[in-house]
């Protein structure tokens, strides 16, 4: 018998919090690896939430924006979302800079993977991530604020979706 789409919730949770370890490691040695754990981390949260709902966890990279509206839902998820909103947008950044999201969206750049821009020059996540620059500058509080939000998401998660 297959499994129930909440036996994935912790599994899921187990994961992100293993990404997340990954993502405070890599934080300032690798800014653009750092923003694909990040985009990991909060896709595997999302659907841990959809797990632990009942619901069929989705195949796609797009999580973390239906698992904001979600979070809407829950008085605790909504306090959640509304106190990290910067965070929740540099996410929803993350997500459409996905490399499967990106290129269905014609957007210019993406994680993991170079791409071309629009005058035909190869670009490297590396070097030209505009993410991963505003990661970079130390007056910048949003990686501190998504690995803020992230882990409490990770410890509250099971509290929020009943």
């Amino acid at each position: 018998m297959p499994a129930a789409p909440r036996d994935w919730s912790d599994p899921f949770l187990e994961q992100a919090k293993e990404d997340l370890s990954a993502a405070y490691a890599l934080q300032a040695t690798s800014p653009s690896t750092f923003c694909v754990l990040l985009q990991m981390v909060f896709e595997k949260i999302g659907k841990a939430a959809f797990a632990g709902s009942g619901q069929v966890v989705p195949h796609d990279h797009e999580v973390a924006t239906r698992f904001f509206a979600m979070l809407l839902r829950f008085p605790n998820g909504k306090r959640l979302l509304t106190s990290n909103g910067n965070a929740e947008a540099f996410i929803r950044q993350l997500e459409l800079a996905q490399p499967s999201v990106a290129k269905r969206n014609s957007l210019p750049e993406q994680l993991e993977y170079p791409w071309e821009d629009a005058a035909g020059i190869v670009r490297t996540q590396c070097c030209d991530l505009g993410l991963a620059r505003r990661i970079s500058n130390p007056r910048d509080r949003i990686a501190a604020d998504c690995l803020r939000f992230a882990s409490s998401l990770i410890k509250e998660i099971p509290v929020i979706i009943p």
